[in-house]
């Protein structure tokens, strides 16, 4: 494993959060952005990544070659090399969950990993309530991933979308990723899936 994508794996929240906006608009509401490890999570947040996943994803995954598999499923979400970017609605009356907390309205879930000999920030999830979608959300959580790539050295921002979700691959495509050449190159006509990549701009001796 390269140098840096072992150190940013050592990064802690804090560091990874420098890079981020801390408070956004979203439609006319104040969100705010959190960056959580995996063992950071709080209960009642890692409930919510869930059921957020599982209503977005599950009837993909049923119809898809992968399968729904929710202990597997589970586990990748939550390995410990797991990394989230929490986006919570200001408090507003029903909009709190039980510890208080302004509830998820999105999130990503990411890593730091090598792929064909390039250093990547590969996007697991990224997951957004129904309705706040088309508020720029989404735009917001891919920034945020391209900042920290580019913040800690990453030449790529990866991540894979079922050829089904139509909605998905024209909003990644419009966000500048494309099909990744060297990752569809062998099997692009035998799965049901798209990896996708945008460049960050770092070079591979940066």
């Amino acid at each position: 494993m390269s140098t840096r994508v072992r150190r940013a794996n050592k990064a802690t929240s804090s560091q990874l959060s420098s890079v981020l906006p801390k408070v956004f608009d979203l439609k006319g509401s104040r969100c705010t952005t959190q960056v959580s490890t995996s063992s950071e999570l709080l209960d009642v947040d890692r409930q919510s990544v869930w059921e957020l996943l599982e209503q977005n994803m599950r009837h993909m995954y049923v119809g898809s070659s992968m399968g729904w598999d929710p202990p597997s499923k589970k586990e990748e979400l939550f390995h410990r090399n797991s990394r989230f970017i929490l986006l919570r609605r200001s408090q507003v009356q029903d909009d709190a969950d039980v510890c208080g907390e302004p509830s998820i309205v999105a999130y990503s879930m990411f890593r730091f990993e090598m792929e064909n000999d390039e250093r990547v920030l590969y996007c697991y999830e990224l997951q957004v309530v129904q309705d706040v979608r088309r508020g720029g959300i989404g735009k917001t959580l891919v920034q945020c991933l391209c900042n920290i790539a580019r913040e800690w050295d990453m030449q790529k921002v990866m991540l894979t979308v079922f050829k089904e979700n139509q909605m998905a691959l024209l909003f990644y495509k419009a966000m500048g990723f494309i099909a990744d050449s060297d990752s569809n190159l062998d099997h692009e006509d035998d799965v049901d899936y798209w990896i996708m990549s945008k460049d960050t701009g770092v070079t591979c001796d940066a």
